[in-house]
């Protein structure tokens, strides 16, 4: 049974302009200073909070920890949750994943109806907070598939270079998906970073106050450092795309094979009950 009270009635439409879609098709990036309210914002912070206190399973099941082996539990350095609609379907009610949804609608150029959904949370508790290594959402994707997508990322607190807002190398979209490795070299570790000498030194910061909204290709180059402030930096991530469509060959990406074969190695060795 689903125990989240509805979110708060809200009026708030936010839509781009054709030279923003043109911006974001050049660099990959784009950022909009508001697709929520305050009002919302509240309810949002109520729910996030209630979902990043769960116990860590230390799997992608439920809450894990993206910079630590699977089966890591207690205090998380990079706590992450997966498709959290799943556990609040009414986040499709808010201005927020209305906006977003909208926007990304616009910038993928295909017709609503075709538009799928999934999101997830990533916190960055206030001064241990670790870094999201450089790297690109599709690194993490299955190889057999092409993706037609694009990401929203949503700060539901004002984010900076201090605590962690993102960064993206311009242009970086229009290449190819670099060699990736999981963190740490350990394919145990779901999180990955980049593994060969992609130049970084172009990525800009994309600072945002809390309900702001950046979006990125999925083969945008970008970056998330350290929480170094006693505030902390909790954000709703929404990803929208078309229905992946097989390719033949598969792109050559060991990596994703190396962690699905570590996750299933960690499941069957955990003997862990967690509440």
């Amino acid at each position: 049974m689903n125990a989240f009270a509805p979110p708060p009635p809200v009026e708030f439409d936010v839509d781009i302009s054709d030279a923003d879609v043109a911006f974001f098709a050049a660099n990959g990036f784009l950022s909009v200073p508001r697709i929520t309210t305050d009002e919302e914002l509240v309810w949002l912070r109520a729910v996030y909070d209630e979902l990043a206190v769960r116990p860590l399973t230390g799997f992608p099941d439920d809450l894990f920890d993206l910079a630590q082996p699977y089966g890591t539990r207690g205090a998380g350095k990079l706590p992450q949750l997966l498709m959290p609609e799943r556990r609040v379907p009414q986040v499709r009610d808010t201005a927020l994943w209305r906006n977003a949804r909208r926007i990304a609608i616009r910038l993928l150029g295909v017709p609503a109806d075709l538009v799928e959904h999934w999101g997830h949370l990533i916190y960055k508790p206030a001064f241990d907070g670790a870094e999201t290594p450089w790297h690109q959402d599709e690194g993490y994707w299955d190889p057999r598939r092409f993706y037609h997508a694009v990401g929203a990322w949503t700060p539901l607190d004002d984010a900076d270079a201090a605590n962690g807002c993102l960064w993206f190398v311009p242009g970086s979209h229009l290449g190819e998906v670099h060699r990736h490795r999981h963190i740490g070299g350990n394919p145990a570790t779901h999180g990955l970073e980049l593994d060969d000498v992609a130049d970084v030194s172009a990525g800009v910061p994309v600072p945002l106050r809390a309900g702001g909204v950046s979006f990125h290709h999925p083969r945008t180059l970008h970056y998330a450092g350290p929480n170094r402030t006693p505030r902390q930096r909790r954000a709703w991530a929404n990803e929208f795309q078309t229905r992946p469509t097989r390719v033949d060959p598969p792109a050559a990406r060991p990596w994703v094979a190396a962690g699905n074969d570590a996750l299933a190695a960690a499941i069957a060795a955990d003997t862990t009950d967690v509440p």
